[in-house]
């Protein structure tokens, strides 16, 4: 890991491949990671989701084998519309 993260910086393992895999992402300048929510979910542990796209990046929900791990990706605004684009390619 690139140093991209805040201190917090628990994830499940599938997780860590994951957000490994988008911080080297050209135009990604931070993951911030955020609450993490006990649930269930038909996704794959490891996959990662688009919630919606702000000024400053994009909020993604990232699943694990146990719940749902709430990420803001930090990233330039001429690359968010391409990073949205590869993260529903990667993990549809």
């Amino acid at each position: 890991m690139s140093g991209k993260r805040g201190k917090h910086q628990s994830l499940s393992k599938g997780l860590k491949r994951s957000v490994g895999w988008l911080e080297n992402r050209p135009g990604v300048r931070k993951i911030v990671l955020g609450l993490s929510e006990a649930c269930r979910h038909k996704r794959a542990p490891g996959s990662l989701s688009v919630r919606r796209a702000t000024d400053a990046g994009l909020h993604l929900n990232g699943y694990s084998g146990t719940g749902v791990v709430r990420l803001f990706l930090v990233c330039d605004a001429d690359r968010r519309e391409e990073l949205a684009n590869a993260i529903g390619e990667r993990f549809s």
